[in-house]
């Protein structure tokens, strides 16, 4: 789950770079489908075979984070999948991710 976070992460920051981040002129749309579509399999993925087994590992807080920076930076969303949803939304109210939530202006 911890590996699955990770490159959830690392496909999120390409789509932002060739979202956001990068000047316009040197975008590559192509590059930024593709890791679109990683994000997407990611979701996929986790959809089937998400597991909730306690105690909670470092897998859960990886994905826990992943998930709610992907959201904050309105990257491709994982919410049509509804028992990944009820997962993030059952994690999100541990008191740990109340207490660090994201917020503002934060510079990447």
């Amino acid at each position: 789950m911890q590996a699955v976070a990770q490159g959830l992460a690392e496909a999120g920051i390409a789509v932002r770079w060739e979202t956001v981040r990068r000047p316009a002129a040197l975008r590559f749309p192509a590059l930024r489908d593709g890791y679109t579509q990683k994000l997407v399999a990611g979701y996929d993925l986790l959809e089937r075979s998400l597991d909730v087994v306690l105690p909670i590992h470092v897998g859960h807080i990886a994905l826990a984070t992943c998930l709610s920076w992907l959201e904050f930076r309105e990257l491709p969303g994982f919410r049509g999948r509804p028992k990944l949803t009820q997962w993030f939304d059952d994690f999100s109210r541990r008191a740990s991710m109340k207490a660090t939530p994201l917020s503002g202006e934060t510079r990447d």
